[in-house]
């Protein structure tokens, strides 16, 4: 077959392919509209059904309300990312840094709400047993990172 057939007979599938998406799309559309038409009657029903709600059922509905509102204000921090921002700060320090100062850098830099109680009795020492975590205890309230050799473990060990 030489390529001006070969051409002739690409242009024509395309072809083909193009009317069979517009006919796609054509049944698409007719389908979407119908089914709109039949969102359109459930939004009705479903407002006879939400006015016909019980006075229990309107105070649990509050109650949630009441308790959503009043939590999203509180903020969770996890383990993991608290740790890897610890590392963080103490890997761009060249000193020690105290447990203040961390707390700090954690508050400030990246709006970490912990308290300094939570940091030095909690998440330090957990991360200390942590042996993925490389920080070590320099001094007592003090916390460093800790260089790995090549084998893995601790230059100073």
């Amino acid at each position: 077959m030489s390529i001006d057939k070969e051409k002739l007979i690409i242009y024509q599938l395309m072809q083909e392919i193009i009317e069979e998406r517009r006919e796609l799309s054509k049944q698409y559309y007719d389908l979407k509209i119908k089914l709109d038409q039949f969102e359109g009657k459930e939004t009705c029903t479903s407002k006879l059904s939400k006015s016909s709600l019980t006075n229990l059922d309107r105070e649990k509905i509050k109650q949630q309300d009441y308790f959503y509102k009043k939590n999203k204000t509180q903020h969770y921090n996890s383990f993991e990312r608290t740790s890897r921002t610890v590392v963080s700060i103490l890997k761009q320090s060249p000193i020690p840094l105290s447990n203040k100062q961390i707390l700090d850098k954690l508050t400030t830099e990246y709006e970490l709400s912990i308290t300094l109680e939570n940091l030095t009795s909690n998440i330090l020492p957990k991360m200390i047993n942590e042996r993925s975590l490389p920080i070590q205890r320099a001094q007592r309230g003090y916390w460093q990172y800790k260089l790995l050799s090549k084998e893995g473990s601790s230059a100073n060990d």
